[in-house]
């Protein structure tokens, strides 16, 4: 053993000429490379010495002459002779990571060859944050990933954050080849995927994480102002979008902490989408209490947020009803009372107090009109009558 030693460092220190160039064979694991090795039968043919393989890295004589002098099966020797050269292949099958390195073939003092094997490694991310795949953050704070890989060549990370490149927010270790990916005032349009993709001359491998970003409701009501009548009713929906939904999701009137049950006929809540709720209540207007403002609040672990609007009370002219009033027929007290009543009861009580007035005007209009009636009648009866006589008396 020691006399190998002795005569691999003999062959690496004293070599008086070279007649080889530095050659580098790349080869990809699982693969089988031949590393050649030739010298003319005219040089030095009495030279009793060996064609030797040597690997430099490890200081291993692989082979002598024909023969291997490791325990390695998938490596031979491969021995071709012509006419004027002499040739010993090393044939290595199967290539695994522990094989690149530096092989020379020596013959006594001369090396013949010298062959960089660069084993060819598919790209492997060794470690990445977050371990479990997943990261939650509140909107508006920093999200940071990061991804180390390793391979032969070295793999090229490259970021994505849903399906788009984020070059300006990654910074690469130097030395590690770990690549950080953070995410500045991240809001609630970056959830979703975030991708780390290691590249080489052979293949891609990437990690998929998952970004979730929590934020506080965004509520939303269809309008602000709306008018109803009395004894109406109208449908109202809410919708509260936020992660994670809402705890707390009702209609209430401003300034109580309780949601509004009295006077609500019916009320749905359904999930719109993973993110949305939306509510939905009827309200019936029994009474004029049910007029007046309200507000829609929603609250999650983030934080509450409402949407106001106001419900008003639409009120008829009283105009408009004395203009009907003093259009319509009315022959009889009867009639009247009958009109009068049914204006009475789709008006408040001003609009009762104003209609009863009406309706005494009214009556004495009537009255007075029936004496005037009356007289007119007796006036025509007697001018008839003076009439007649007078023609009479000419007969």
């Amino acid at each position: 053993m020691l006399s190998i030693v002795i005569i691999i460092s003999i062959l690496l220190i004293y070599q008086p000429y070279q007649t080889y160039q530095l050659e580098t064979i790349e080869a990809a694991l699982a693969s089988t490379v031949e590393l050649p090795c030739s010298v003319s039968q005219n040089i030095e043919p009495t030279n009793p010495a060996k064609i030797i393989w040597i690997r430099d890295d490890r200081a291993d004589i692989v082979s002598l002459d024909s023969v291997i002098t490791v325990r390695d099966r998938r490596l031979s020797i491969q021995t071709r002779t012509s006419m004027d050269r002499e040739e010993r292949v090393l044939r290595i099958t199967n290539i695994e990571e522990q094989d690149h390195g530096l092989y020379r073939c020596v013959r006594g003092d001369i090396t013949l060859n010298e062959i960089l094997l660069d084993v060819l490694i598919p790209p492997r991310i060794i470690s990445h944050s977050p371990e479990d795949m997943g990261l939650t953050v509140r909107e508006g704070r920093d999200a940071r990933f990061s991804c180390t890989a390793s391979g032969r060549p070295t793999p090229i990370i490259v970021w994505q954050v849903n399906g788009l490149s984020r070059p300006a927010l990654i910074t690469t270790i130097a030395g590690t080849n770990e690549s950080i990916l953070i995410l500045r005032n991240v809001s609630r349009f970056d959830s979703g995927r975030v991708d780390c993709s290691a590249t080489n001359t052979l293949s891609t491998v990437n990690r998929q994480f998952l970004l979730h970003v929590k934020y506080k409701p965004t509520v939303t009501v269809p309008f602000h102002l709306s008018y109803f009548r009395l004894y109406d009713s109208t449908t109202i929906t809410c919708r509260a979008c936020s992660v994670p939904s809402p705890i707390k999701f009702d209609f209430f009137r401003p300034k109580h902490t309780n949601p509004i049950e009295h006077g609500i006929k019916d009320k749905f809540d359904e999930f719109v989408n993973q993110t949305c709720r939306q509510l939905t209540i009827t309200i019936y207007f029994s009474d004029s209490s049910f007029f007046g403002p309200y507000v829609c609040r929603a609250k999650n672990s983030v934080g509450v947020s409402h949407a106001e609007f106001i419900l008003k009370e639409l009120v008829q002219s009283t105009k408009h009803l004395k203009h009907i009033t003093e259009n319509r027929p009315s022959t009889t007290p009867s009639i009247a009372t009958t009109t009068l009543s049914s204006g009475i009861i789709n008006n408040d009580k001003s609009s009762e107090r104003h209609i009863q007035n009406l309706y005494k005007s009214n009556t004495v209009v009537t009255g007075i009109n029936a004496q005037t009636n009356q007289a007119f009648q007796l006036s025509t009866s007697f001018l008839l009558l003076i009439v007649l006589l007078f023609i009479t008396s000419r007969c």
